[in-house]
Parts: structure tokens; C-alpha cells; sequence
């Protein structure tokens, strides 16, 4: 009964999912580790709008997608790897500009990550909706999708094969053997509900900029 339930659940996600047009599917990994199965989703275009389009690298983002494949991750480590990715690319402008945001992306992980946890930023009008395991934890501002989608497929990407899946440029084979491997990750029902319990905990207030801006530097360091 509970897998049933679980099934519906993922059913009526896709459902309302189904405006947006899958770009890409690819791994998440550091030094060979695997992190996440990682899929980007993007505004549905005409044709014409495709071949107008060719010249750019990804198509406005809809929607960035996380399916946890470690067992465990816990918050600190879901920080860091972000630190790290944003340390790659970006300078403290950035970091500066969008530590509130960054700040509250990484707060809403408040225990470990386990295997198929799912994790969502959705476009939806003037805001990035964080969802994660079918419950909203987080409204963030409009430009953190693009932010986060741009810093995972620059020119010198952080994670150079999760950059070439996220762009639809793996081999068909490898590619298809990715989809299915995240079609078949789902949360539990049990899952589900201990992580929405996460929403009634509530964190310390911190400077965000001034916490973020730091943590950052120190990661940028850590990559020199």
C-alpha cells in the first residue's frame, strides 16, 4: 500500500511536470564519486523558436532535478560540493549578490540526504521554488534557477561530464541508461513525511551574507 501511495505521489508530479521538456540527464560526481543523478528541464519551444535557438547552450531552465545516489549526504557535505562547484566559476560578486539565497539553499537540508531523496528548483514566476520530496521548503529569487543551471554548464564547467548531460550530449545509450536509473529512484512514503518534518525546525539567525561570502572563500581556497 505504501509503494502504491508513493507511485501515486511521483504520478501526480510528472503530471503537473509536463510543460517543461527534459534537456538532459547526467551525473553529479567529485574524484569519481557520484552524488546525484542530476536532470535539467527546459521551456518548451516551437521549431522554429529550436533552430533560432542553436547558438545558445541551454534553453530557458524550468527545472533543476537532484536524486540523491549516495546512501548518506549529510548537510555539511551538500554544502560543501555546492561551495566548491560556485567556487569553480564564480567570484565574490556573485557570491556577494546571491548569499541570501545560497545561504537559504543550504539551510533547508537540515539532516542527511539519503538515497532517492529528490530535490527540486522550479521556475514559478517571480520565484525558484525548492521542493524537496514533494513539500516546498524554500522560495528563493527568480534568478537562483538560471544561477545555478549557468554555474553547472560554463565554459569551464565544474563537473565536465554532468555539464555534457545536462546539455543532451551523451551518447543515446549512456543517456537512456541514465533516465531510467532516475525514473526508478523514488522517496518512500516514510521518507517523505521525515524530511517534512524538517520544515518545523527552526534555525538560528545568522548574517546570511557575511556566513555564505566566508564559507565560499574558503571553498574557492580549497580548489587553488
Amino acid at each position: 500500500m505504501r509503494n502504491l501511495l508513493t507511485v501515486i505521489v511521483a504520478l501526480i508530479w510528472s503530471v503537473q511536470s509536463q510543460a517543461a521538456e527534459l534537456q538532459g540527464v547526467g551525473i553529479f560526481q567529485t574524484l569519481n564519486k557520484p552524488w546525484f543523478l542530476t536532470a535539467l528541464y527546459t521551456a518548451e519551444v516551437s521549431a522554429a523558436d529550436k533552430t533560432a535557438a542553436t547558438e545558445s547552450a541551454v534553453a530557458e531552465p524550468e527545472r533543476l532535478e537532484f536524486k540523491v545516489l549516495e546512501d548518506k549526504i549529510s548537510a555539511y557535505r551538500f554544502r560543501q560540493l555546492w561551495q566548491e562547484a560556485f567556487a569553480v566559476v564564480h567570484g565574490d560578486d556573485v557570491w556577494n549578490t546571491y548569499a541570501a539565497d545560497l545561504n537559504a539553499f543550504f539551510e533547508l537540508v537540515k539532516g542527511p540526504l539519503k538515497t532517492n531523496d529528490h530535490l527540486v528548483i522550479e521556475q514559478e514566476g517571480d520565484a525558484a521554488v525548492v521542493t524537496l520530496n514533494y513539500r516546498e521548503h524554500a522560495r528563493l529569487s527568480s534568478a537562483f534557477l538560471p544561477l545555478l543551471v549557468s554555474t553547472l554548464t560554463a565554459r569551464i564547467a565544474p563537473i565536465p561530464e554532468l555539464k555534457a548531460g545536462l546539455l543532451g550530449e551523451l551518447p543515446a545509450s549512456e543517456a537512456k541508461t541514465l533516465l531510467l536509473q532516475y525514473d526508478r529512484g523514488e522517496p518512500s512514503l516514510r521518507r517523505i513525511a521525515e524530511t517534512a518534518r524538517w520544515l518545523r525546525r527552526k534555525e538560528p539567525m545568522v548574517n546570511a551574507q557575511a556566513s555564505t561570502s566566508a564559507n565560499l572563500q574558503a571553498a574557492r581556497v580549497s580548489t587553488l
